[in-house]
């Protein structure tokens, strides 16, 4: 090889290389990114879920006999 072709090769190599490590980050970031929403999903199904059994014990009390009757009672 002579010097002309590996002062042009140098550079040449330098700017493939840092595209490389440009989508290496980029990569991580993506990955990163994927992990926090699939944590907070996560986080929020289960507090959606808690909720849901909220309200299922909360319609159970209210459609109770022994509610519409204290209810009735309250309200006379």
């Amino acid at each position: 090889m002579n010097v002309a072709t590996l002062a042009l090769l140098i550079p040449i190599l330098a700017i493939i290389g840092s595209f490389v490590i440009s989508i290496m980050k980029l990569k991580e970031k993506q990955l990163y990114a994927a992990n926090e929403y699939r944590n907070q999903s996560k986080s929020i199904n289960d507090e959606l879920q808690a909720l849901r059994d909220r309200v299922e014990v909360l319609e159970r009390l209210v459609t109770d006999d022994a509610y519409d009757l204290s209810h009735k009672i309250n309200n006379a």
